[in-house]
């Protein structure tokens, strides 16, 4: 009470002061690969004191033999020439996994959904990345007769066996 910049409200239904201790600490985060705050962004940027935290491989360990920092590595250097620096994935979707289910997991649910969506409409880019193991590629023929083009579709794939799925991830991280 009585610190400098003190700002204090009189809540109507409290008829009494309340203010926010000094020590309060307000962190507030933006993903920069969201551009559709770029606006807010500038205005923001203007306010407050910013702190870029990049993704921290060496905090990650190894789950059946993946070694997840080089994984992470791996990918990131991949997105930021095929993007760029700010679409590098956080080193918190491999964290505190234990075993295979919870790489399959968050390589499932998190990862992949993540990369799909950053290459939507771009598998062959996607493929690039990843490799064959993880993304199908399938030709199709669109069109009847002598006038048929043939396409090919990327597919993202779930690789069942789990000594494949290790074996396609470890892969990955020595790219």
């Amino acid at each position: 009470m009585g610190a400098a910049n003190e700002i204090k409200v009189t809540l109507p239904d409290l008829r009494r002061g309340i203010g926010a201790p000094p020590n309060l600490l307000i962190i507030g985060t933006m993903n920069t690969a969201d551009r559709s705050i770029a606006l807010l962004d500038v205005a923001l940027r203007r306010r407050f004191t910013f702190v870029e935290l990049m993704p921290q491989p060496e905090l990650l360990g190894e789950v059946a033999g993946v070694p997840l920092g080089k994984l992470l590595t791996a990918l990131n250097r991949k997105l930021e020439a095929y993007l760029d620096r700010d679409h590098q994935i956080g080193h918190s979707y491999l964290m505190n996994l234990e075993n295979v289910a919870d790489l399959r997991f968050a390589w499932e649910h998190k990862v992949m959904p993540l990369l799909q969506e950053y290459f939507y409409g771009d598998g062959k880019k996607l493929e690039e990345i990843l490799g064959k193991k993880f993304v199908q590629t399938v030709t199709v023929k669109v069109g009847a007769g002598d006038s048929a083009d043939e396409r090919e579709v990327y597919r993202a794939q779930s690789i069942e066996d789990d000594a494949r799925f290790v074996e396609g991830l470890k892969s990955l991280a020595e790219t």
